[in-house]
């Protein structure tokens, strides 16, 4: 079974930015441009729901500025891929006039830990640039970075600073305290880093939001405070809803928690939606001929699926029932029973699993007989599953008004939804009344166990080879 997701490799994001292949590549140049305009040390908050792609963005911004950055080593960072060739020839990249920067990716979650957020922090910034990075006075960045960390945290770290390094010869610490206080060390130290490497450091700190309080709040606080040089601008890919929920966790439930976050914003912007077009054809998603692909493509959209969700739902969906919905001819269904379990392949079962990712609460409603509007909603508006849905009619039943004649009855496409739900969730079946015909479809008592073994990829159906 393989991973429809897109892991944030260098690889997946050097293909991602050549082939354009959520649409972003435009909304990418823009927010460089946007970076490249800054004069004052800002902060910028990219926000967006779990799941849409925040770190693939910032990511993909980051290799980009790497790439135009000619004082990074080629193949910093990024394996065996060459990104100096490779970005300039991507159309969207082309002709822009950008100055130099540095960028440093910071996942605040994996740093979510006990020791002082600003410890992490500020090894990361040195270690992207170059860990064994040597100033004009003979000092290394690793010594530097613990020496900061101490002061911060007022930690004693010799031991990990001995694991890190060998050179011993100058005392940092006695440097540094000998400054007049650590913004003003910190300031100088990453000036003469950006004297060596660009123009601006760009610092994305991704994950914030879902750090524990009292990291997330110490972090925001730390960087206000220590972080006010005017060649830096920090990144913050959050979803600022979250990210409240947090701040409020910490200082209580009635704090104002917006009008907090507007200390550390200066811009807020919204990370432009996907193509969801160019998703699906990511995704193997995209074959209009196919009944079962549009029934996944409207649960998608019906429960406004993120990018991660949407792949996680087509994976389980493909796994659980793609060879009986693609004229396998290994599977025949040519009986009453047959054709029910056929339908509820194609239109039950791919509304099951997107309920089942997207809200749980809605799907224990759904297959406890509560609610059947998940399924009409995937219908409604919807050219899709025309010739399937025939298959309910009664031969004296039509959905055609223009074409009705008087030995037929008119019913629309949401009754007999209703019924065929009513027919495998709430039906009461007995040992006289064993089986429900709806149309060409009769159901009976173990439907929904069979659904359930299906929609759980534990049935003959699945396929563990996609």
């Amino acid at each position: 079974m393989h991973s429809f997701e897109l892991s944030p490799t260098p690889e997946n994001i050097l293909d991602c930015l050549e082939q354009d292949s959520i649409d972003r590549n435009s909304s990418i140049r823009n927010f460089i441009t946007l970076l490249n305009s800054f004069n004052f040390g800002g902060s910028i908050a990219l926000d967006a729901s779990w799941g849409s792609g925040k770190t693939f963005f910032v990511k993909q911004v980051k290799m980009v500025l790497d790439a135009f950055n000619e004082h990074i080593d080629e193949q910093s960072g990024h394996s065996h891929i060459n990104i100096k060739t490779s970005i300039p020839c991507i159309s969207a990249f082309q002709n822009l006039d950008i100055q130099p920067m540095v960028s440093v990716y910071y996942d605040a979650w994996t740093n979510d830990n006990d020791v002082d957020p600003m410890l992490s922090l500020v090894y990361t910034i040195l270690q992207s640039i170059n860990t064994d990075f040597e100033f004009n006075n003979g000092t290394r960045c690793m010594d530097i970075a613990f020496t900061v960390a101490d002061i911060l945290t007022g930690k004693s770290l010799s031991a990990i600073k001995d694991a890190y390094t060998a050179h011993k010869d100058s005392n940092p610490l006695t440097m540094l305290q000998e400054q007049k206080d650590i913004h003003a060390q910190i300031e100088e130290l990453l000036a003469s880093l950006l004297a060596e490497r660009g123009n601006r450091l760009v610092i994305f700190i991704d994950e914030l939001d879902r750090c524990k309080p009292t990291f997330a709040i110490q972090l925001l606080e730390r960087i206000k405070h220590y972080f006010s040089n005017d060649q830096i601008t920090f990144v913050f890919s959050v979803n600022t809803t979250e990210l409240q929920h947090t701040i409020k966790q910490y200082y209580g439930t009635d704090f104002n928690a917006t009008r907090y976050l507007d200390r550390f914003f200066d811009f807020r912007i919204d990370l432009p939606p996907a193509n969801m077009n160019k998703f699906y054809q990511h995704l193997g998603l995209n074959n209009g001929s196919w009944v079962y692909e549009a029934i996944c493509k409207a649960v998608i959209e019906e429960n406004q699926l993120t990018l991660r969700e949407a792949a996680k739902f087509y994976r389980q969906a493909k796994t659980a029932a793609y060879a009986p919905t693609h004229d396998n001819k290994k599977y025949a269904f040519h009986f009453g029973d047959e054709k029910a379990l056929h339908f509820c392949l194609m239109c039950i079962v791919p509304v099951m699993i997107g309920l089942k990712i997207s809200n749980q609460s809605a799907y224990t409603a759904f297959i406890n007989g509560n609610d059947a509007t998940p399924l009409q909603n995937i219908f409604k508006g919807r050219n899709i599953a025309i010739a399937i849905c025939q298959q309910l009619l009664f031969p004296n039943e039509t959905y055609e008004r223009s074409n009705i004649n008087s030995n037929q009855t008119l019913v629309t496409l949401s009754e007999k939804l209703d019924q065929v739900y009513d027919a495998i969730f709430s039906h009461p079946y007995t040992n006289e009344n064993y089986q429900k015909q709806i149309g060409e479809l009769v159901f009976h008592a173990q439907t929904p166990k069979e659904l359930t073994q299906i929609v759980g990829t534990l049935s003959e159906f699945a396929d563990y080879t996609i």
